[in-house]
């Protein structure tokens, strides 16, 4: 098929064959290209993963810490009202 089209090329003159070889180079970069994108966009999902997992963590340490001290303000409460 590429043996037709470069013959096909040559008989139609110099701008079909620098035509030719233009396309042929834009296909082999295009495809390159496109394999780099797809693991950047693969690298950015793991990592989307990563921030996710340590919000949820921040999330769990927040609530923790919110368990912990209502449980301290009850306990304050309770020395208080003895003291009164």
């Amino acid at each position: 098929m590429w043996e037709q089209i470069v013959n096909l090329a040559i008989s139609n003159g110099l701008f079909a064959v620098l035509f030719l070889g233009l396309l042929v180079y834009q296909l082999k970069d295009s495809r390159t290209r496109e394999q780099k994108y797809q693991m950047t966009i693969e690298k950015l999902g793991n990592s989307l993963e990563i921030v996710k997992q340590v919000k949820e963590d921040v999330e769990d340490i927040k609530d923790k810490i919110n368990q912990k001290k209502i449980v301290f303000r009850k306990v304050k409460e309770k020395t208080n009202e003895e003291k009164a």
